[in-house]
């Protein structure tokens, strides 16, 4: 399995945006484009990463709140052993399989964020996280989220959000008892890959009222436009990379910054 991780702290310059890309994966993220007008602990707080394996890829985004360490902590966690169950050797995963899988993985994560982080005397770390799973093998989409971090699909009719949050948005690092508990605040599912063009998951940076666009599918499917022009083999890193530059547009504009981390599947032609 191979592995690439943008770490909100290693990445402060602001209007700049960082990138990794493999293949088919792309992982983006930039402090802003604008100054944080909310009061924040650390200039970049939020995450991004991608896991290749032979029978799928794993994506995923992190917004931290009260530092960048909870983000960090959640993407290093789901970058162990559950991307490389699920990339290498998913086995026979139908919906409900699935979803004892994530919220496990998603419980285990919490676990780690309040076992590394619960002590420190400083505000409560948490973070959002917004993560899936594509088998080209099994046309299988398996994905997960808790908090509201995005996740934007890609087909011939156009481009939409997959179980976006409601009012009751959770995070990772808060006092859950067990997966039974996250079950009612996470949202998870499966769909199939048939006629999927792309993923994008995105943190609230593209779409924080006041901050970023005001019509976040839209500027994914502009990002899409765009990226469709590039050569192949680079359309996953022009997608992820078209995505944060338009939510920093939007900053600058708006004059009020927020940080974006974008993670980015190209689906239509395997390793375009």
């Amino acid at each position: 399995m191979r592995t690439a991780l943008l770490r909100g702290r290693d990445h402060l310059e602001l209007g700049a945006v960082d990138a990794i890309a493999e293949a088919n994966a792309a992982i983006a993220l930039s402090r802003g484009g604008a100054p944080k007008r909310y009061t924040h602990s650390e200039p970049n707080e939020d995450g991004a990463a991608f896991a290749r394996g032979a029978e799928g890829s794993f994506v995923a985004v992190a917004d931290g709140h009260g530092g960048s360490e909870a983000s960090e902590v959640a993407l290093e966690h789901l970058l162990g052993e559950p991307a490389a169950q699920w990339t290498d050797a998913p086995g026979t995963l139908d919906a409900e399989g699935w979803r004892r899988q994530a919220l496990a993985a998603l419980f285990d994560a919490n676990q780690a964020v309040r076992r590394e982080l619960g002590g420190r005397d400083r505000p409560r770390a948490r973070t959002t996280l917004s993560l899936a799973v594509v088998l080209p093998g099994a046309l299988r989409l398996l994905h997960a989220a808790v908090g509201d971090s995005h996740l934007f699909v890609a087909e011939a009719q156009g481009v939409r959000e997959i179980a976006p949050a409601g009012e009751n948005v959770a995070f990772l690092g808060d006092a859950l008892e067990g997966p039974g508990e996250l079950a009612e605040l996470a949202r998870v599912g499966a769909l199939p890959l048939v006629g999927v063009r792309a993923i994008v998951l995105v943190t609230d940076g593209l779409s924080e009222r006041g901050v970023g666009v005001a019509e976040p599918a839209t500027a994914v499917a502009q990002a899409l436009r765009q990226a469709e022009q590039a050569r192949a083999g680079a359309r996953a890193l022009a997608l992820a990379r078209g995505v944060a530059e338009l939510a920093l547009d939007a900053q600058r504009r708006n004059r009020a910054g927020d940080n974006v981390a974008v993670s980015a599947l190209w689906i239509s032609g395997t390793g375009q």
